[in-house]
């Protein structure tokens, strides 16, 4: 019997590891297909007759050189390449565009073909499922419709009413620096006050709200979602890092690395932050709307919207697509005003410049209120200048073919990825003369090309719709900051801190400068105290 036994258990685990095995091939079979079936689908992806690195198998040239920016290797590419080559990022081929001549040839000379936004697995699909924002929306009839009434609360005239607002917040901004500074003799972590800052013009541009102080980020419950919220959107938003978005295998391997604990993020955690993003845009339009029937609402541009006769064509998913698009400003203005703190920090000579020109210009005798009036030239061009050398955005929005499109002797088909490598342009130096060096005498009237085109807001159809107001906000803020401030480096800071490259806080969407302390001294001591609560006089 005992015989019988254990031949009837040998049996069963040779049975067992036949079975093991027979899985184990058959698995390793169904990887070698999926492959070479994939190898051959991103292969006969490649754009006939444009040129591009070839990169690794599945992943393409996805984590080429990962030390670096991508918008930098590419840049380097395309003295190989050509100014306009392609790459594969998993599964996608994409196209680069990185000299300002072939931008203009394509995003101006073919706009109607490149007028449309891709759609991303991560964003699109679990993030943004049922509201997308203007800027990364798919061109169509919608679209159109929420550009064409957003242009409209945005346009040169509808600006100009918004001044009010540009001086109240970078005089709020003022008043932050200076109850921290200690009259210039502590270095300050200037990081809340500039996203307090960035935080209100999103605010109050677009709603008509604001934070009322520094603590409001943290102890106001609304204010510490929409901190947190937009946080991870930016996160989502990143063509760089959502890997998923390339690669259609990983789109398998997050359910059961959720059923095994291995993901740090909880379940459906993407489209948990879409959801919550819609309730707090829905809660600012709804306390808009009931504003704007008393009468009661301020000047931005959602009420703009609202009052637009247009506004009654649009859908309440579109109306909250636009505030989506407004709230998105946030991104790049906080990490452009850090680090314009931490160059004229580290650049007295600029500084100095700067306030010379202020001085000159009588803005020292205004009050606060008709600071975002003025024209300083100098301002206006470093304002220009900052944005030009650090792009905060270095790779800008990417775009799709809406159409066919015609480069040299290639054919970009439809729904092909489209990157403008914004970080490229604007160190081109056909161009620019002197690109790596910081200069903002190029953007003067006298200069060879002042009204030379600056690609951190992107060029044609698709280009932020907020890109005036953008500046003027900027330029508002740098007034205030260099009339008001002497800013002096924190101390065992090295001038590094302000290189576009080596100051980078890790390689993320959006460049944001590691650097975040600094000294700022008043000019004028104690007086700065009560120029700030007398805005009119």
């Amino acid at each position: 019997m005992s015989f019988i036994k254990m031949s009837a258990l040998e049996a069963a685990i040779s049975y067992s590891l036949r079975s093991l095995l027979y899985s184990i091939v058959a698995l390793v079979l169904g990887i070698l297909v999926y492959l070479i079936q994939n190898e051959f689908t991103r292969y006969r992806s490649r754009i006939k007759n444009l040129p591009g690195p070839r990169g690794w198998p599945v992943v393409g040239n996805l984590f080429q050189h990962r030390e670096v920016i991508p918008a930098e290797t590419y840049r380097k590419w395309s003295f190989k390449y050509g100014p306009v080559f392609q790459v594969q990022l998993g599964n996608t081929t994409a196209v680069v565009v990185n000299s300002t001549r072939a931008a203009k040839q394509l995003f101006l000379g073919q706009s109607h073909a490149m007028n449309s936004r891709p759609t991303f697995y991560v964003f699109h699909k679990k993030v943004s499922k049922a509201v997308t924002s203007i800027g990364t929306s798919p061109w169509d009839d919608s679209c159109k419709r929420r550009r064409k009434l957003a242009a409209g609360a945005l346009n040169r005239n509808r600006v100009s009413a918004y001044t009010p607002i540009l001086n109240l917040e970078a005089r709020e901004f003022l008043k932050d620096l200076y109850s921290a500074c200690r009259d210039g003799a502590v270095e300050i972590d200037f990081r809340p006050a500039v996203k307090r800052f960035s935080l209100n013009l999103s605010l109050t541009l677009n709603y008509g709200t604001r934070v009322s102080s520094v603590k409001s980020l943290t102890d106001d419950p609304l204010l510490s979602e929409i901190i947190y919220v937009e946080g991870e959107i930016s996160k989502f938003r990143d063509t760089g890092k959502n890997y998923a978005n390339y690669i259609p295998l990983l789109r398998y391997w997050e359910p059961i690395a959720q059923f095994l604990g291995l993901e740090a993020q909880p379940k459906n955690h993407a489209a948990d932050i879409g959801r919550r993003r819609l309730e707090y845009n829905n809660i600012l339009l709804e306390k808009l709307k009931e504003e704007v029937q008393r009468g009661e609402d301020k000047p931005c541009i959602q009420g703009a919207v609202l009052r637009d006769p247009e506004s009654a064509t649009l859908t309440r998913e579109e109306l909250i697509s636009v505030s989506l698009s407004m709230m998105a400003g946030a991104d790049s203005n906080q990490p452009t005003l850090s680090w314009a703190c931490l160059l004229l920090a580290h650049r007295p000579d600029i500084q100095g410049k700067a306030y010379s020109a202020i001085r000159d210009a009588g803005v020292l005798g205004l009050s606060s209120n008709a600071y975002a009036s003025t024209k300083v030239e100098y301002i206006d061009a470093l304002t220009k200048e900052i944005s030009r050398y650090f792009v905060v955005l270095k790779l800008a929005l990417p775009k799709a073919t809406y159409t066919d499109v015609a480069w040299e002797g290639a054919t970009i088909p439809a729904n092909t990825l489209v990157f403008l490598n914004s970080w490229a342009c604007n160190r081109d130096p056909e161009l620019f003369t002197e690109p790596d060096t910081f200069a903002p005498e190029r953007w003067l009237p006298n200069a060879p090309s002042p009204h030379a085109h600056q690609y951190a807001f992107g060029i044609g159809g698709r280009m932020c719709v907020a890109s005036h107001l953008a500046h003027n906000a900027l330029y508002t803020v740098f007034l205030h900051l260099i009339a008001h401030f002497r800013i002096l480096p924190a101390e065992e800071e090295t001038v590094e801190a302000i290189d576009p490259l080596k100051g980078l806080k890790g390689m993320t969407f959006v460049g944001t400068p590691r650097g975040w302390r600094a000294r700022f001294v008043p000019r004028e001591g104690e007086k700065l105290a009560t120029w700030l609560d007398n805005p009119d006089s």
